[in-house]
């Protein structure tokens, strides 16, 4: 038998998403990672990646989010969205958005340390030429997790500064492990426990296999992209939260499923939209 060929850069976002949540096989994992490292845009979405989950979950934990969000705010994103739905410049100034340029770092055969996304020194940038299909295809999933939080962060009646391209002294800090949200038989998802979900990658038994949650999700609801997951504990059984792209931005889809879900025994607990029109 042939052995399967390694993908080759350019690198689809997919592929680059699947490995910087730890989704692909260990062997690939390893093979992939050195010609990453060498690739600037690659390591470039990768580092987007970090920003955006880094900031989610310090807003998840932030008790000093409480002000209402204010109407003509909201209308900003909402037309920052549009525009950057049909790749058009943002008619006004929103939000500082700052490139972070970024180096392959050496690996250190004798530490046997992992790979890391973390920014490096500022380099020169090249003269700008025309977005390449990575970019393109990296600013509609950054677009989509925007939407997601701008979504969750109205439905809170909180208001959200988010900056997720910012750059930063130091890379986020880890945040410890917490305990399994439990839903009461009578209750709802509180938004909190959404909130949380968002940009991680929690999830253990059988749905932790790669591709094993992804086969799951298209079985009931084809064709979308998944922004976040965690394990729950849902009206007395272990359960899986999954935050997924709505049918357009800025809703955003949860989905609650059995920890059994398969695609032939797909396990749909719940189902719903959420987010302004």
């Amino acid at each position: 038998m042939a052995a399967r060929s390694v993908p080759r850069p350019p690198f689809s976002t997919d592929l680059l998403a699947d490995l910087h949540a730890d989704n692909l096989a260990p062997e690939l994992s390893a093979q992939l990672w050195p010609q990453v490292r060498e690739d600037p845009q690659a390591l470039s979405f990768l580092c987007d990646l970090d920003e955006v989950r880094g900031e989610l979950r310090m807003l998840a934990n932030d008790s000093r989010v409480y002000h209402p969000i204010p109407t003509h705010v909201s209308a900003r994103l909402d037309r920052l969205l549009d525009d950057l739905s049909q790749g058009r410049a943002p008619e006004e100034h929103v939000a500082t958005v700052h490139r972070l340029p970024v180096g392959p770092r050496p690996a250190d055969p004798e530490s046997g340390a992992p790979p890391t996304t973390r920014p490096m020194p500022v380099v020169e940038q090249p003269e700008p030429t025309e977005p390449t299909p990575l970019e393109r295809r990296r600013s509609r999933r950054l677009r989509w997790i925007t939407a997601a939080a701008a979504a969750v962060a109205i439905l809170t009646s909180s208001l959200v500064a988010v900056d997720a391209l910012r750059e930063r002294d130091a890379p986020p800090t880890a945040l410890p492990p917490s305990p399994t949200p439990t839903i009461g038989s009578d209750d709802d998802l509180p938004m909190g426990t959404i909130l949380a979900a968002m940009g991680r990658k929690d999830v253990s038994g059988p749905l932790s296999v790669p591709g094993a949650l992804g086969a799951c999700v298209a079985a009931i609801v084809p064709k979308r992209e998944v922004l976040g997951s965690m394990n729950i504990n849902y009206r007395g059984q272990p359960a899986v939260l999954v935050l997924l792209t709505g049918p357009q931005p800025p809703k955003i889809t949860v989905l609650v499923v059995g920890a059994d879900c398969t695609p032939e025994h797909p396990n749909k607990l719940t189902l719903k939209d959420i987010g302004s029109s």
